[in-house]
C-alpha cells in the first residue's frame, strides 16, 4: 500500500476520475465526499488551513481516501495543531472511504495510513457515522496510537425514505402534524399574493441567486452572523456549489415569493437520487405565515409525486418538527485522536478523564440537594 498526500487544487484535479469512481462505489454516493463538493468546500473555507487529502494506492489503484485539512486552533484555550476531516456546519456528514473489496487486514492497513497522527497533533473525525467501520477502527484501543481516543455526540439527522406514494406517506403522519400544517396552509393560502416555485440554478449570475442572499439577510441568522450577505464564507460556498453542480442539473431552489418579493427558500442538491436540502432561510417579516414550514411541505410532496428520488436527507439535527415527519435517523458522532506529546497527553486526560469526573460529581451534588 502506498500513501500519497494531495496538497493543492491542481493536484486534486489530477486524481478526480479515480476519486469519484471510488466514492461512487458506495450506495448511495455520499455527496460530501465527492470531488465537486470538496472543491467548493475548500475554496470557501481554506483560510488558515493546509490541504492534506490522503490517498492510498494499491498497485496504482486508488483504494482509500481521507479529505483532511490541518490548522492551528485552540483546544480548551490551549493552541494545538488540528488534523481534521474537511467538514463543518455546512456539511451534512463526513467520512473516509475504503474500497469494500479489500480484505479485513488490508482495510485496517489502509485505515491506519489514512488516520495516522503525529505526536503533536489532535485528529478530529467530525460528523462520521455512529455505526461506521471508521468509528469502530478509531475506538479500537488495540490499534497502535489509539490509546488516547474519545467520542463526542454530533447530529441525529432525520432521514425520509421516498418509497411509497405521497398519500400513503402523509396519511401515516401524526395527527398533530397534519392539524398544524392544515392551519399553516390555510393561513398561507388566504393571502393570494404568495407563489411557490422550484427553479434550477445553473449559473451564479441568475437573478434567483441574489434573491437567496436577500432572503438570508432578513432571516434570524443575521443575529449570529451566518446569513449569506454578511458571512463571506457562506456566500462563497453557495457560489462555489453553483459552479460545481449547476451545469449537472442537480442544484435547485424552492422559493416562496409574495407579490414578486422573495420570502423563503430551500436549496437542494441531488446526488445519486438522494435530495439534500443544504440550506433554508426565510424573511422574519413573514414569520406569521410560516413560509419555511409551507415550503418544506410543498417541496417534500413534490419529491414524492415525481417518483424520481429515493431519500430526503434533512441535513439537520433532531428538531422536534422534523421528528413528526420520520422516525428514521442517521446518527453521527465525532472522534478525537490525541498524539503522544506530553501536552496532548495532559489535554486528553483533562478532556476525557478529569472533566467528566467533575461533571458527575456536580450532578450528584445537585441531585442530592433536591427534596424528596
Amino acid at each position: 500500500m502506498e500513501l500519497r498526500v494531495v496538497r493543492g487544487e491542481e493536484e486534486f484535479q489530477q486524481v478526480k476520475p479515480q476519486w469519484d469512481a471510488l466514492v461512487a462505489s458506495l450506495t448511495p454516493t455520499p455527496l460530501p465526499m465527492t470531488h465537486a463538493w470538496l472543491v467548493a468546500w475548500w475554496r470557501a473555507f481554506a483560510d488558515n488551513m493546509t490541504m492534506e487529502f490522503r490517498c492510498v494506492f494499491d498497485n496504482g489503484c486508488l483504494v482509500g481516501i481521507a479529505p483532511l485539512v490541518r490548522s492551528r486552533e485552540s483546544y480548551r484555550g490551549i493552541p494545538v495543531t488540528l488534523l481534521k476531516l474537511a467538514a463543518n456546519g455546512h456539511s451534512p456528514f463526513s467520512s473516509i472511504v475504503v474500497d469494500a473489496s479489500l480484505t479485513p487486514g488490508q482495510r485496517d492497513e489502509v485505515l491506519a495510513l489514512l488516520t495516522a497522527v503525529t505526536p503533536r497533533e489532535i485528529a478530529l473525525f467530525f460528523k462520521i457515522g455512529q455505526d461506521s467501520d471508521l468509528k469502530n477502527f478509531l475506538l479500537d484501543s488495540n490499534k497502535p496510537g489509539h490509546q488516547r481516543v474519545g467520542e463526542k455526540p454530533s447530529l441525529k439527522t432525520p432521514v425520509i425514505d421516498i418509497n411509497q406514494s405521497w398519500d400513503e406517506f402523509y396519511r401515516a403522519r401524526p395527527r398533530s402534524l397534519k392539524k398544524s400544517l392544515n392551519n399553516k396552509l390555510n393561513r398561507f393560502r388566504r393571502d393570494d399574493g404568495f407563489t411557490i416555485e422550484q427553479e434550477w440554478i445553473t449559473d451564479p449570475e441568475q437573478p434567483i441567486v441574489d434573491e437567496l442572499v436577500t432572503i438570508s439577510a432578513k432571516s434570524w441568522k443575521t443575529s449570529i452572523g451566518n446569513d449569506l450577505k454578511s458571512n463571506r464564507r457562506s456566500r462563497s460556498f453557495l457560489l462555489n456549489l453553483i459552479e460545481s453542480f449547476g451545469r449537472s442539473g442537480t442544484l435547485s431552489a424552492w422559493i416562496v415569493r409574495h407579490r414578486g418579493k422573495p420570502v423563503a427558500f430551500e436549496l437542494h442538491i441531488v446526488c445519486d437520487d438522494v435530495v439534500y436540502p443544504i440550506r433554508a432561510d426565510y424573511d422574519e417579516a413573514f414569520k406569521a405565515f410560516s413560509p419555511g414550514s409551507v415550503l418544506e411541505y410543498s417541496a417534500l410532496k413534490s419529491l414524492f409525486e415525481q417518483g424520481q428520488y429515493r431519500q430526503y436527507y434533512t441535513c439537520a439535527d433532531d428538531y422536534w418538527y422534523l421528528s413528526n415527519w420520520t422516525h428514521n435517523y442517521r446518527n453521527l458522532c465525532s472522534i478525537e485522536l490525541f498524539g503522544d506529546s506530553l501536552k496532548l497527553r495532559l489535554l486528553y486526560f483533562a478532556e476525557y478523564r478529569l472533566i467528566p469526573l467533575i461533571k458527575r460529581f456536580i450532578h450528584v451534588k445537585r441531585t442530592s440537594r433536591r427534596p424528596a
